[in-house]
């Protein structure tokens, strides 16, 4: 068989990253079920040594079968070398002479990994028929030797950058510090409150590698469909966890992140920033680089990757829709002309107060007037590799085992000054309470994750409050508490205690029910079953009593009864799902009680009261988290 010439090379090259003279203006990057061609390419390579993501050193023999095929060339991207030394790098052809296939479509070359770079390589096969069909196979390496060549941070700042200080940056060199929803950690597991898309699912941080691992000076974000994850999972990490706090940067701001990806059905790395969280909340959203991977009919075959920039939700000054500036970065026409899975790149967006700017390593590549909101409020940014999903692009990485890697470089930022105490609460969030108010959250003792921090805001609409009172464990009492405004709630204390003979463990952690924020907090702590708490010394002249309930992974009824200078009163619940609000139960007999997880007693006058409750009348154990003594105008 025939080696692929150098010419047929070039035009294999050149086609699967050209771009045609129709292509549209507008952003259309997602499936939509548009002709994007392809037509010539097809999936007939298979590689039988080494696995795809192997680990190699040394001489690396790579062994392959090319169904249908009569020639085939392999490559590497490769560092500056004597011979060539450019800064960049060069796309080196491992097989000068072509490869041979024998009759069946098999064929093999070597690879000499300590001639290029350490950390992940991509060796890419490519391979055509007599009839002109083509196929390019991306065969992900990680180099144990090699030459030690761009990585980690440069020691100089990007020139984007001018004038700004750097205010964050990692160089992912050491132990992660990722968490499902953020708390505790540099980063959140999950896009913050709102949207994850992947189609194989961001997963939730599931420890050996899954689906993240520090490895060598990379975070590697792993994509594996498996007997562990059979829908597929694969990672995204945010700057800001589920409560807005963490990483914000103002304008003038500068955020910059370098990576490498591989190019097959349904791979979608990106890197990105946010303004808002919540759904609805219209924000914008910059998409500094959305890279889609997968050539043939039906797929992107993308010539570059995409930039956009959505002002979701917003109108111009004539009421309409704004337009979301964009563009296709031709990569292969700037720098090193090397694509996004060959080699690491470096992609930027400078939000400035008069232009936004995205830069493709350090290369301007596209720029719009800064939109207002991003002028206003801080961007954070997220790290995804998303496989399928939203984008529409099928997802088919058979013949990669059923997985792929993303490996991140390095982020950082840039700013004319740190804003560590911004955070973009979730709508509701801010404290609503008009009058005074004291919380009393029933916490579990030695678990922080159920205490409340005084700047927290947990409550009911309309009464929500900062400043709760930790009660810690199945008894005890408290004499120095704190109203909603932080100051001392003079002459009230209260004490509270568990019937019975196993009081210990009916102070426990609950079900999230869907709770976020301060109310997940208040919500993971409760005393369940039967409880008992006295208020004395309540100086307010009227207030409400407004009781907090919980339960574990089953809902179930109870009820609370309040006993006040002779007045007693009792109101059932029947708990259960509420969509993470608190609902309102007004029954006062088993009868009338209503779906709900949270009581009202009303009109309250006395100075002292009592509150008993019963989470075990009916399907699984409940109880109260909270209590809250609200002052009535």
């Amino acid at each position: 068989m025939k080696a692929l010439p150098r010419l047929l090379l070039f035009v294999a090259l050149l086609g699967l990253h050209a771009s045609t003279a129709d292509e549209k203006k507008v952003y259309l990057e997602f499936n939509n079920g548009q002709d994007r061609g392809g037509a010539e390419w097809i999936q007939a390579i298979s590689v039988s040594s080494p696995a795809p993501r192997s680990e190699v050193k040394g001489e690396v023999t790579v062994k392959f079968h090319a169904k249908g095929m009569v020639a085939a060339k392999a490559l590497c991207w490769q560092q500056p070398t004597k011979e060539r030394p450019d800064a960049w790098g060069h796309d080196e052809d491992l097989t000068p002479g072509g490869i041979t296939l024998d009759e069946s479509g098999d064929g093999s070359f070597v690879f000499p990994a300590e001639r290029f770079p350490n950390g992940p390589v991509n060796v890419r096969i490519f391979a055509e028929s007599k009839e002109g069909k083509k196929d390019i196979y991306e065969l992900q390496l990680f180099n144990l030797g090699g030459v030690k060549w761009n990585q980690g941070i440069p020691q100089k700042d990007p020139p984007g950058a001018k004038g700004l200080k750097r205010i964050f940056a990692d160089d992912f060199d050491g132990p992660l510090s990722i968490s499902n929803d953020g708390r505790g950690a540099r980063y959140a597991a999950h896009k913050p409150r709102y949207g994850d898309f992947s189609g194989w699912g961001f997963s939730d941080v599931l420890g050996d590698g899954k689906p993240f691992a520090q490895t060598g000076t990379w975070l590697k974000i792993a994509a594996r469909k498996d007997e562990a994850s059979p829908k597929g999972r694969s990672g995204i990490i945010s700057s800001v966890n589920m409560d807005g706090k963490g990483v914000w940067a103002k304008a003038p701001a500068y955020l910059e992140c370098r990576f490498t990806a591989q190019s097959a059905p349904g791979t979608w790395p990106a890197f990105w920033t946010i303004t808002h969280l919540d759904q609805g909340s219209n924000g914008d959203e910059l998409d500094i680089v959305e890279a889609y991977g997968g050539n043939g009919t039906g797929h992107p075959n993308h010539p570059g990757y995409s930039i956009v920039t959505h002002p979701w939700g917003q109108k111009d000054a004539d009421g309409k829709d704004k337009p979301h500036p964009n563009t296709v970065v031709r990569m292969m026409d700037l720098g090193g002309k090397s694509y996004w899975s060959s080699t690491f790149h470096t992609y930027a967006v400078s939000i400035g107060l008069e232009d936004t700017v995205y830069y493709f390593d350090d290369i301007e590549v596209f720029r719009h007037p800064t939109n207002e909101i991003s002028k206003k409020y801080p961007h954070c940014f997220l790290i995804n590799y998303a496989i399928g999903g939203i984008s529409g692009w099928p997802i088919d990485l058979a013949r990669y085992g059923e997985g792929t890697d993303m490996y991140v470089d390095y982020v950082r930022v840039y700013a004319k000054e740190e804003i560590p105490d911004y955070v973009l609460r979730p709508p509701g969030s801010e404290p609503e309470i008009k009058t005074r108010g004291i919380g009393l959250n029933f916490s579990v003792a030695g678990n922080a994750g159920t205490e409340l921090a005084a700047d927290d805001t947990a409550g009911a609409a309309g009464v929500s409050q900062t400043w709760w009172n930790n009660l810690a464990g199945a008894s005890g009492k408290a004499t120095t508490l704190k109203d909603s405004a932080g100051k001392a709630a003079e002459g009230v204390s209260v004490s509270w205690e568990v019937p019975g003979p196993d009081q210990a463990s009916r102070s426990k952690t609950g079900r999230e029910w869907g709770f976020s924020s301060g109310n997940l907090t208040m919500q993971r702590g409760y005393i369940q079953s039967g409880g008992k708490l006295e208020a004395k010394g309540v100086r307010y002249p009227r207030y409400d009593v407004h009781v907090y309930l919980n339960a574990d992974d089953n809902g179930g009824s109870g009820k609370v009864t309040l006993q006040s200078s002779g007045r007693t009163e009792t109101r059932h619940y029947k708990l259960g799902w509420h969509d993470g609000k608190f609902i309102e139960s007004v029954g006062t007999t088993v009868e009338t009680a209503a779906g709900g997880n949270h009581v009202v007693f009303r009109g309250q006058t006395a100075k002292d009261f009592t509150l008993e409750w019963e989470g075990n009348l009916g399907g699984g154990l409940t109880g109260t988290s909270g209590v809250q003594i609200v002052e009535v105008p």
